[in-house]
């Protein structure tokens, strides 16, 4: 089973549920292999749509007949601990603290602060000393994390 052929199978089956691939992870060999989906949607997703496509991805698999061995299938949110990657992520991370790492001329620059809004092409993150407002162009974004609440 390869990564690719995963990936396929995986696209073809969360689309009909608004959601998207953020990160497809295989480790391991043998029948110690897992498989680790992660989606997220624009409005975040649920343990009830992470199920269905689980349940729907492990059934294609087996289907297509990819996988030779056993292997441990996991489906969920990337959670806060994973990167924010597609532009798309970030509209319902408004109101949230965030780091982010951007190019700049001097090499990369890191902002903290609070998302204040998000358009097509840049968010605004209040950062500095007095909350003042950073625009930041996606395309020079290198990294961006929400930075948990607690």
């Amino acid at each position: 089973m390869t990564t690719v052929e995963i990936q396929s199978l995986v696209e073809d089956c969360i689309s009909k549920h608004g959601v998207h691939l953020v990160a497809l992870e295989v480790k391991g060999e043998g029948k110690g292999k897992s498989v680790e989906v992660y989606i997220d949607s624009e409005k975040g997703v649920t343990t009830e749509i992470c199920s269905t496509v689980s349940r729907e991805v492990d059934r294609l698999v087996e289907s297509a007949g990819i996988v030779r061995d056993s292997y441990r299938l996991t489906v969920s949110s990337p959670g806060i601990a994973r990167p924010l990657k597609y532009a798309w992520q970030y509209g319902k991370h408004v109101g949230r603290q965030l780091e982010v790492k951007a190019r700049s001329g001097e090499g990369l620059r890191s902002y903290a602060g609070k998302l204040e809004s998000v358009s097509d092409r840049m968010i605004v993150l209040a950062s500095g000393k007095n909350g003042e407002p950073e625009t930041i162009a996606f395309d020079v974004i290198v990294e961006a994390r929400v930075r948990a609440p607690w």
